[in-house]
């Protein structure tokens, strides 16, 4: 029996006055002969919304001996084109048993041609690429994968459930975990009427609700899990919607029945607007897991007191009020007088559904963050739109005009403190809170703030500097108690490096020591030699003579503000310590240069405290046996704490040419060693500085100081206290060191 098709509108026309170019395209194509398994059986034309021109078809396509769908070796198909060409070319199957319930197929009617949808790409994207030949290979494609089953890839995202909407309706985060045995009705408030759309904002108000201020009301139902199959027309009244639902397990009239008979004492309910939001779990195949959720939301014209009566809840009187009717019965076909409208929901940005944007795992460990300048305040706000941390800010500084060219915060909150200012940004980025009360105060001199950041710091997860001042790296490094891990970042004085410094989980290398080792990763770097170079210009901003400001580009600081929020991530998904400078060219070409951190080695010499690190000790016990049978030595450089009575200590200039190397003695030389000193300090920002010699003893002698070491410190004591430091030494040998600070 041939198949019977459906007809088309228009009238026929002889193919060759084809005059939209793309149907003319196809038809020069099909009756060229050069496709075997294609031909062209008729062109039409007729006024749609706009001329139209339509290509009529048979294509050819291979079935398989167990087809999983009814599509046949020749099908018969119409390809519309408009002469706008605006949207994609309406391409239908015209055979009257077309089988509808397959994917990627657009909703039509029982009495209409199914759509086939071919693409997923814009048309304004494929249009660029558009050839005959290639769309006729697509149709084929679309019909053969069809009948094997397999058009629909296992990884590609499930068939939506309808097509179409008008208007949006934002969901706050806690409709996800809306009981059904306890359902709630969610205050709706319109943000957005005009040209554009209409965009309702949901809200867990239940205040708005009681006191008559929210117009309309949302409330939600939850289907049972289904497979996903064809894309449906939108329901236009609530019993199409009924009848979708319960072929999802969901009788949503007597659920509505239910729910609007317990609002019934509430006359601000009964005003308002009903918006019905429909939840919608698919699966792949019948019977697996629910791979995604369909959410739906459909707003009523009619009030809940009309819907109500509609469901024989109720009859209202003249003045408005309901009168329970008892024993009344539900009347199904009154619900197709209730008519929809559709919205588009979208669940409001949460934490988690941050991170998912961004691929990543949401965070909530409680992070304090110090100091909230262009670069921090950047960085906490790339981390916040990440879902990473719980933020709280501790800034004793105002937002003010000359900010604004570099930093997170709008121009509107000039005045205000960084620290509440961000607190208040960072909570207006995502639906829930982030951040928690602000500390407005000085870390380092806190005043009547001395307790709450106290507190604040035991209670934190992580402490996070972005102050840039070494002093408070410093006193977070030694002077704070508290568990929490500390990290450090920030740019060099040009603006071209970004630094991020972080402690073990453990914290046995405290942040000072991966400071001090960060400066000798640089001595060993000639790649970061400018990294302390000092920046051409800078501009006032007030009048004090310390009121200056770097010229430093506004997007440089954002890029170091990305690649730093990345850096820090990746540092606390790690136990070890960690010392990282990215440096940018001009042309934003970026490159990580990683620092090897040691564990953190701390010696008590006398009243002084000397931290150096594994390292180092490597180090001058390898120079030393190097020279073996000969004692060596060379110079120390480090830097000092006075505060803190610390001396640092992270490396050694090798002994000069000219020095003296014996088996009983050594006398350092002077060659060059003057260089090497400044160009040390050049190298590190004046960091690492000239703080007293090392040498070695031989083999089968201890590192106790000879004769010769008392008379060596004492030249040491008169040479370093010109400037007011401590000399330091060190004796390495066989198996042993000896520190000496101050004294011998």
């Amino acid at each position: 029996m041939p198949d019977s098709y459906f007809p088309l509108p228009g009238v026929q026309i002889d193919p060759r006055t084809l005059a939209v170019r793309k149907a003319r395209e196809l038809a020069d194509f099909l009756t060229s002969g050069v496709h075997p398994w294609a031909r062209l059986v008729e062109a039409r034309s007729h006024v749609d919304s706009e001329p139209a021109e339509t290509v009529v078809l048979d294509v050819e396509i291979g079935i398989g001996q167990e087809p999983r769908h009814d599509i046949h070796p020749t099908e018969r198909l119409s390809v519309t084109f408009h002469a706008s060409d605006c949207n994609w070319p309406e391409v239908l199957a015209l055979r009257a048993d077309f089988p509808r319930i397959v994917p990627h197929l657009f909703p039509s009617r029982d009495t209409e041609a199914c759509r086939l949808c071919l693409y997923e790409r814009s048309y304004d994207e494929l249009k660029l690429g558009w050839t005959a030949p290639t769309f006729v290979e697509q149709i084929r494609f679309w019909l053969s994968e069809t009948s094997r089953g397999t058009l629909h890839a296992p990884d590609q995202p499930l068939e939506p459930l309808f097509a179409g909407g008008c208007g949006s309706l934002i969901l706050p985060p806690e409709f996800v975990q809306a009981d059904e045995s306890q359902p709630v009705a969610f205050a709706v408030q319109i943000v957005i009427d005009g040209a554009a759309g209409t965009v309702y904002v949901a809200t867990r108000n239940e205040q708005a609700i009681r006191q008559g201020a929210t117009r309309f009301v949302a409330t939600a139902f939850f289907a049972q899990p289904s497979g996903h199959g064809t894309i449906r027309f939108l329901p236009q009244n609530l019993s199409e919607l009924d009848s979708v639902a319960a072929s999802a397990g969901l009788d949503i009239l007597e659920g509505l029945r239910s729910r609007v008979g317990a609002w019934g004492s509430d006359a601000n309910l009964l005003r308002s607007q009903l918006i019905l939001v429909v939840v919608f779990p698919k699966t792949r195949e019948a019977g697996s897991p629910v791979e995604v959720t369909d959410i739906w939301a459909f707003g009523t014209l009619a009030t809940v007191s009309e819907i109500g009566e509609a469901l024989a809840l109720w009859q209202v009187d003249n003045r408005g009020f309901p009168g329970h009717l008892i024993g009344a019965s539900l009347d199904r076909t009154r619900a197709s007088a209730l008519v929809l409208y559709p919205l588009i929901p979208h669940l409001a940005m949460t934490r988690a559904g941050a991170a998912a944007a961004s691929g990543a795992i949401p965070d909530t460990r409680r992070i304090v963050g110090i100091g909230v300048g262009a670069l921090g305040s950047q960085i906490a706000g790339i981390l916040v739109r990440s879902g990473f941390g719980h933020w709280r800010f501790i800034d004793e500084d105002l937002f003010l005009p000359h900010n604004a060219a570099r930093h997170e915060l709008p121009h509107s909150m000039i005045g205000q403190t960084k620290a509440r200012a961000m607190t208040d940004w960072v909570n207006m980025l995502l639906a829930e809170s982030v951040a928690q009360d602000a500390i407005v105060a000085d870390v380092l001199h806190p005043g009547d703030q001395a307790v709450a950041i106290a507190h604040a710091i035991v209670e934190a997860d992580l402490i996070a500097d972005f102050s840039a001042n070494q002093a408070v790296a410093r006193h977070l490094a030694r002077d704070v108690e508290g568990r929490a891990r500390r990290l450090s970042a920030f740019l060099n004085p040009s603006g071209t490096d970004v630094v991020v410094l972080a402690e073990d989980v453990n914290r046995d290398t405290p942040l000072d020591c991966i400071e001090m080792q960060y400066y000798r990763g640089l001595l060993d770097r000639p790649e970061l030699r400018d990294h302390f170079a000092i920046p051409p210009g800078k501009i006032r901003v007030g009048r004090s003579c310390r009121d200056v400001s770097l010229i430093l580009s506004g997007d440089l600081v954002t890029h170091h503000a990305a690649v730093a929020s990345r850096g820090i991530r990746q540092a606390v998904e790690q136990d070890e310590a960690v010392a990282q400078i990215w440096t940018t060219d001009s042309d934003f070409n970026t490159r990580a240069v990683r620092v090897d951190v040691a564990p953190a080695v701390e010696i008590q010499v006398e009243g002084w405290r000397v931290v150096t690190d594994n390292h180092f000790i490597r180090h001058v016990h390898q120079l030393r046996e190097a020279k073996l049978p000969l004692e060596t030595g060379g110079v120390l450089l480090g830097t000092y704490d006075l505060q803190r009575n610390i001396a640092y200590v992270v490396a050694t200039i090798s002994a000069p040419l000219d020095s003296e190397e014996c088996p009983e003695s050594y006398i350092r030389g002077c060659d060059g060693l003057d260089e090497d000193v400044r160009n040390a300090g050049e190298l590190t920002g004046s960091q690492l500085r000239y703080v007293g010699e090392w040498h070695s003893h031989p083999d089968g002698c201890s590192s106790a100081p000879s004769d010769d070491d008392h008379q060596l410190f004492s030249w040491l004591q008169v040479y370093m206290s010109r400037d007011g430091y401590p000399p330091v030494m060190l004796i390495v040998g066989e198996t042993d060191l000896s520190w000496f600070v101050g004294s011998i």
